[in-house]
């Protein structure tokens, strides 16, 4: 194989690998925002309980029924930004909010309860209100859609460098 065939292989397998990150974050957005259109009832729900994935996240789990069936879902941001701050001799507050841009943010001390921090921002038996799909009431959102998430921007990101990076090293081995 010459170098000129090998170049343009790597462009062909890198590059194309690029291409299909970028294609992922892409449909990901017109999936979300699909089904976003399509949620055009709403309905009230009530906060049941709370979910706590690991590493400082947390959300609420929200109850709604629609035509007399119960369903349950989980608030979804655009991302999490976790603040974990320790070695501090000074005692750190911990808190918990949510931006006006679906941002949640989570700052925590040594010593944090997530759980009463989810409570002072999501009381239990609270309302939210939930956005579901009438012709599938499991479609839903809760309180504003998510246009753009956090993992198909990063998709979209990764693929652009991997297919610079890809061209960049075709050119390079063209000297």
């Amino acid at each position: 194989m010459t170098e000129i065939q090998i170049a343009w292989l790597e462009l062909m397998t890198v590059g194309g690998l690029g291409v299909i990150l970028v294609l992922l974050g892409v449909t990901f957005n017109i999936i979300v925002k699909r089904q976003n259109q399509l949620c055009t009832k709403q309905t009230d729900g009530i906060v049941k309980q709370y979910g706590f994935p690991g590493n400082g996240r947390v959300y609420p789990i929200v109850e709604y029924f629609v035509n007399g069936t119960c369903y349950k879902t989980k608030k979804i941001f655009c991302g999490i930004k976790t603040t974990q701050i320790s070695g501090v001799p000074v005692p750190v507050k911990s808190e918990v909010y949510e931006d006006e841009k679906g941002w949640l943010h989570v700052k925590t001390g040594s010593i944090a309860n997530l759980r009463q921090l989810a409570e002072q921002l999501w009381p239990i038996n609270s309302k939210m209100t939930v956005y579901y799909n009438p012709n599938n009431p499991k479609k839903c959102y809760v309180d504003r859609p998510i246009s753009k998430s956090f993992t198909s921007m990063m998709f979209i990101i990764m693929g652009i460098v991997t297919i610079l990076l890809s061209v960049l090293v075709f050119f390079l081995m063209q000297l």
